[in-house]
C-alpha cells in the first residue's frame, strides 16, 4: 500500500477547491483573503506532493484534469464534514447543543435539580436534560461508572473515584399523622427523641442515605437503625403514615416532598441528626460543559431559593 504524502494540510485543500470552483487563481485568492502567489504555491505543492496535475493552465483559463475532475467532489465533502464536525464541538462547547444526565436522589429533584433545570433551560434551550432518580448507593455508582454526568445525593458509602462536592444539610424529624396525639411539638416546632419511645418507625430499604445517616450513630434509639416496618421509597413511607400504621425519620427535604394534608412533620431537637447533600462528580474525568453549566445553575439555587425548615445551604 503506498504511504501518504505527510505535508498535505486543509491550506491545500481549501486552495484546491476554490481554484476549482472558481476556475482562476486570482479569485480563488480573493475569497481565500490571501495573495495570488501563496495559492499557487499552495497547488504546486499539493500536486508535487501527489506526484498528479491537478490542473491544466493556459494563458486564459484554468480548468481541471481528470483526475482534478475525480477529486473535486471528494475534497468537497471532506472539507464539508470537516467544517461541520468542527462546528458541532464548538456548539456543544457554547451550549448551543449537547445533552447532560444527572442521577439524584428523588426529593433532590422535586425541590432542587428541577427548579434550576427550568432556569437551565431558559439560557440554554437546545441542551437536552435527563434526569434519573434513584438511591444513594446506585447514584455513587453511575457517576463512577461514567453513565451519568453528576449526581445529587448524600453518601452512601466509599465509591472509589468520585469527587463529592457539600451543597446542602438537612436536619432529620419526624413524619406523623397530624391528628396524633402523641407528638407534640414545642414552642419551636420540634420535638424530642424521646417522644418517639415505644412507637413503631416505619423505614426505607436499599441503599438509601437516609439509612446510612441512622446507622451511623450509636447515640440514637435503636428503632431509628432498625425500623419495624420497611419499605421502598420515601412515597411508600409517606403512606404508611398516613394511614396510621407508624411514623418515620425523614429528612427536612424529603419529608417536604412526601408532605399531604394529614401529615405533619417536626425536627427532632438534641442531638441533632443531619444528612450532607453532595454534588457528586467522576473523580478523573472534567465534567461537560453542560453538566458545569446545570451544576452551577442548582448552587445558585440552593443559595438563593426559600428553602425547607430544616435545610441549609453549604
Amino acid at each position: 500500500m503506498d504511504r501518504l504524502p505527510k505535508h498535505i494540510t486543509l491550506k491545500h485543500l481549501n486552495a484546491f477547491v476554490a481554484v476549482a470552483q472558481e476556475a482562476s487563481f486570482t479569485h480563488a485568492a480573493r475569497r481565500l483573503f490571501q495573495t495570488q502567489s501563496s495559492v499557487t504555491g499552495l497547488i504546486q505543492q499539493l500536486e508535487a506532493a501527489l506526484n498528479t496535475p491537478l490542473f491544466s493552465r493556459t494563458s486564459r483559463r484554468v480548468t481541471l484534469t481528470p483526475v482534478g475532475q475525480e477529486f473535486l467532489p471528494r475534497m468537497t465533502r471532506l472539507l464539508a464534514d470537516f467544517d461541520g464536525a468542527i462546528g458541532d464541538v464548538m456548539r456543544y462547547g457554547a451550549l448551543k447543543s449537547g445533552r447532560v444526565s444527572v442521577a439524584a436522589a428523588p426529593s433532590a429533584i422535586t425541590d432542587l435539580i428541577a427548579p434550576a433545570a427550568f432556569t437551565f433551560s431558559q439560557r440554554h434551550p437546545a441542551v437536552r436534560l435527563y434526569l434519573r432518580d434513584d438511591n444513594s448507593g446506585r447514584i455513587q455508582r453511575q457517576v463512577a461508572a461514567g453513565e451519568v454526568d453528576f449526581g445529587l445525593t448524600s453518601p452512601w458509602a466509599d465509591v472509589h473515584g468520585l469527587d463529592s462536592q457539600p451543597l446542602l444539610e438537612d436536619q432529620f424529624g419526624v413524619l406523623y399523622r397530624s391528628d396524633d396525639d402523641q407528638i407534640k411539638p414545642d414552642a419551636r416546632g420540634t420535638v424530642s427523641w424521646k417522644a418517639l419511645e415505644h412507637r413503631k418507625l416505619v423505614g426505607v430499604v436499599d441503599e438509601t442515605g437516609i439509612m446510612a445517616v441512622l446507622q451511623s450513630r450509636a447515640d440514637l434509639p435503636i428503632e431509628a437503625a432498625a425500623p419495624f416496618y420497611e419499605a421502598s421509597s420515601t412515597t411508600s413511607q409517606a403512606a404508611l403514615v398516613h394511614s396510621g400504621l407508624a411514623i418515620a425519620l425523614l429528612p427536612a427535604l424529603a419529608a417536604h416532598r412526601v408532605l399531604v394534608p394529614g401529615l405533619s412533620f417536626a425536627l427532632l431537637r438534641a442531638p441533632k441528626l443531619v444528612r450532607t447533600l453532595c454534588l457528586m462528580f467522576h473523580q478523573d474525568h472534567a465534567p461537560t460543559p453542560a453538566a458545569t453549566a446545570l451544576a452551577q445553575e442548582v448552587r445558585a439555587y440552593v443559595k438563593n431559593a426559600e428553602l425547607p425548615k430544616g435545610c441549609r445551604a453549604l
